[in-house]
């Protein structure tokens, strides 16, 4: 259980501070109809696309980040920023054990899209874009909730992909 609260509580925590950090910015420059998501103990792959912030922590596997078309660069933080290597032009990556980060758009509003691949993968967010959850095909698979209602389902087996906007 300890095992389990912990990366849930540094997603917490790194998705407060990326909140804390936008407190002195205008609204306007917030991610309007942004939906709440979360992830607990995931174990696959998870795509997060679109804009606004994303706190993340993988135990163990890879963390892709691609900046997207029509829009400025992402924001890490610094740890993420010093582990992260360039792949191509658009897209930075890192590998190993405990990635921690946080990403969120810039005051242009950059689109971007984080590919978390591994086990036990925690992340919490405020996202307008989509989800896509590809669980592991044996063991446990982890738990995700979308929106402000607090329920929580299993992530499924084979890819499937959530709309991230309220209307």
């Amino acid at each position: 259980m300890r095992r389990t609260l912990v990366p849930i509580a540094v997603a917490a925590l790194a998705t407060w501070v990326a909140d804390a950090a936008f407190a002195g910015v205008p609204v306007t420059l917030r991610t309007p109809g942004s939906e709440f998501v979360e992830l607990r103990s995931g174990n696959g792959r998870a795509v997060v696309t679109g804009r606004g912030s994303l706190g993340l922590n993988i135990r163990s596997g890879r963390l892709r980040i691609v900046d997207l078309p029509r829009g400025g660069r992402p924001n890490l933080t610094n740890r993420c920023r010093r582990r992260a290597r360039r792949v191509s032009p658009t897209t930075l990556e890192i590998v190993g054990r405990r990635i921690g980060c946080v990403i969120w758009s810039g005051e242009d509003g950059g689109r971007w899209q984080a590919v978390l691949r591994g086990r036990l993968i925690d992340a919490s967010g405020k996202v307008r874009g989509s989800l896509t959850l590809d669980g592991v095909e044996r063991g446990p698979t982890g738990r995700f909730s979308i929106g402000a209602d607090g329920s929580w389902a299993n992530w499924p087996r084979n890819a499937r992909t959530y709309g991230l906007d309220r209307t």
